[in-house]
């Protein structure tokens, strides 16, 4: 028999090994055959044999195979790849024996160590496990994989802030590792600041980029952060590489929804439903693209299928929140009222008090009403305060912009209505039970939609002289953060030929005139009192769905909101009229007409139409002379 030198024999177990990191698991097994079956003596190379069958899943042959190792030679490497094969197994006290070998042989090996927690987690003992793997990182403090396995264990029992900051170290390490990389983003996944995982996503997707789950990821992270285009474009090239994965075409319809492709939209997350039948939210996801293109009797099935479904509560809430809006844009106020309440289920930070709930019983200890949400909410359900004052006296708690506005609002209940800031405290001013504003409808019973033009304390809100021409109040953006603002604002060159016609005068009712390409006058600093008391200066207002449309409304100055195709469900038919001239009319702001985009679309061209109608409406009251 022939026997191979122990320096051939570890040259050749090396070069198995070498073949094995490079995935040739085959390869290294056809170098190892010929040599055992004539060493059969030699311990390494039956301990390279091993990890090839550990690399191909053969655990058992794997531990057959070093156990026959160890026979014939200890190594601590070898009690390393026996502990591995074992943990493999789920022997996880067996492998702990053998780890413990090799770390008592080896104890400046990092490997045994990060094995060895490993099979402490398995048996239970964390704190333990967790000091495993930092002495791994203190034998090896520059090696990025040391730092992620910590990482992946603190995540993985709760500890994220610091699994972030032990994965930050890790990517700092390694900049160029896109193990670390992706393992980070993962981690502020989890995190819920998907955001921010965002270009180390995008470094494993440029790395990667034939890699559907990497582009996927990737596409991901930039909806979260609100870039929809790119995440549609990443969204598509991964779809393109797996057309049958349920989330990527679940997020690439919500990319069209947001940018307001909608057809596009139905089109992905109706394929998403047809690969994930039974997820709820992408069930919720295709409900609001049938909703936004009208289809309100296939988006209502869908939502109530959702709402009973044995789906986590969170779901269930969402579906019957987008279900209230479906009922509220087709007229059905008194049931979607009452599914309007399930946004309650929805909203993260706390209860805003800890009072019991007003459930609208007559009562003289006052009941502290809060605002939720916008803005422009906050604004459209004061109309209901009047009702909730004839049945007790009110506290109404608003945010501080609003506060001196609504402070000069006369309400006409029955109690008194006293007005404050939000942030003080309930109990200073008496008030015993709770109510959301937008809750008030659904208590008391009011289920049709009424117009409302508040009186205001004197001397609030006396118009200057008038001017020369046609002063016009402009609002052409929202809030940014707003998931659907792409569709809602409107570029200020799109405005151009209505905020241009001679005998017009433009005042911006938001900041950033700065940045028109025509003349505007700024919008001067000051609380939504100043801006209401501006607008009681002007002709009319011209503007996107945002809380300036509430405010000229309630202040019944003419106003035309430019709204976007899909929008707000208080904008819908069935809480509009058509006036003389085929004017659309809000029934809650009666001298608000509401111009739609006629069909959906991206970016500026659905909004040519609706600003032509507006631009020919103003021309008639500039030959007017109002």
């Amino acid at each position: 028999m022939h026997t191979a030198s122990p320096h051939t024999s570890l040259t050749l177990a090396e070069t198995a090994l070498g073949l094995l990191a490079q995935g040739k698991a085959e390869q290294a097994a056809a170098l190892l055959r010929p040599h055992l079956a004539q060493n059969p003596q030699d311990g390494a190379t039956w301990h390279a044999f091993g990890c090839v069958a550990l690399a191909n899943g053969s655990a058992q042959a794997a531990v057959q195979c070093v156990a026959k190792a160890l026979e014939l030679e200890s190594q601590p490497h070898f009690y390393s790849t026996q502990g591995q094969a074992l943990l493999a197994l789920g022997h996880a006290e067996a492998a702990r024996a053998a780890l413990h070998v090799a770390i008592m042989q080896s104890p400046r090996d990092p490997r045994p160590h990060q094995l060895m927690a490993e099979a402490l987690e398995a048996l239970g003992r964390f704190d333990d496990a967790a000091q495993a793997l930092r002495n791994a990182v203190r034998l090896r403090p520059l090696e990025s994989e040391r730092h992620g396995a910590l990482a992946a264990f603190l995540a993985r029992h709760g500890q994220m802030a610091e699994a972030l900051v032990v994965s930050r170290h890790a990517v700092a390490i390694a900049p160029h590792s896109i193990l670390a990389q992706n393992q980070h983003a993962l981690l502020l996944e989890r995190a819920d600041k998907l955001p921010e995982a965002t270009p180390f996503f995008g470094a494993v997707a440029q790395a990667l980029p034939d890699n559907a789950a990497a582009l996927a990821n990737y596409g991901a992270a930039l909806y979260a952060k609100g870039d929809f285009a790119e995440a549609r474009s990443i969204g598509q090239r991964s779809v393109n590489l797996q057309p049958e994965a349920a989330e990527t075409q679940n997020n690439v319809g919500l990319s069209n929804l947001a940018l307001g492709a909608l057809p596009e939209a139905m089109q992905a997350l109706e394929q998403a439903r047809k690969l994930a039948p039974h997820d709820a939210r992408i069930a919720t996801n295709y409900g609001t693209a049938l909703s936004d293109m009208g289809h309100y009797t296939q988006a209502e099935a869908l939502f109530r299928q959702v709402e009973v479904a044995p789906s986590i509560t969170a779901q269930r809430a969402r579906a019957r929140f987008n279900l209230a809006t479906v009922l509220l844009a087709e007229g059905r106020f008194k049931e979607g009222w009452a599914c309007f309440e399930a946004r309650k289920n929805l909203q993260t930070g706390g209860a805003f008090t800890t009072l019991p709930a007003w459930q609208g019983q007559a009562q003289t200890q006052p009941v502290l009403l809060y605002a939720e949400q916008g803005l422009g909410d906050c604004l459209h359900f004061l109309r209901y305060v009047n009702a909730a004052a004839c049945r007790a006296p009110v506290v109404l708690v608003v945010p501080q912009v609003l506060c001196s506005l609504v402070a000069h609002i006369v309400f006409e209940g029955t109690y008194t209505v006293q007005v404050v800031a939000r942030g003080e405290a309930a109990h200073t001013h008496g008030a015993v039970s709770a109510c959301s504003m937008l809750s008030l409808p659904h208590i008391m019973g009011m289920s049709t939609p009424f117009a409302w033009l508040p009186r205001f304390k004197q001397p609030l809100l006396v118009p200057e002289k008038k001017q020369q021409g046609l002063r016009i109040g402009l609002c052409w953006s929202g809030n940014p953060t707003y998931r659907f603002d792409k569709r809602r604002s409107i570029e200020l060159t799109v405005l151009e030929p209505l905020c241009t016609l001679p005998g017009i005068t433009v005042q911006a009712l938001q900041p950033e005139a700065h940045k028109s390409p025509f003349t505007l006058t700024p919008l001067p600093q000051g609380d939504m009192l100043q801006t209401a008391s501006l607008i009681a200066t002007l002709d009319c207002v011209v503007s996107v769905d945002t809380a300036v449309v509430h405010l000229a409304g309630l202040l019944g100055k003419p106003t035309w909101l430019l709204n976007r195709f899909g929008g707000d469900w208080r904008w819908a038919k069935a809480s509009t009229k058509v006036a003389g001239q085929g004017q659309v009319m809000s029934l809650w702001y009666p001298h608000t007409h509401v111009v739609t985009q006629p069909k959906p679309g991206e970016g500026n061209a659905p909004w040519h139409e609706p600003v032509q109608q507006v631009t020919a409406a103003l021309c008639k009251l500039v030959k007017k002379g109002v």
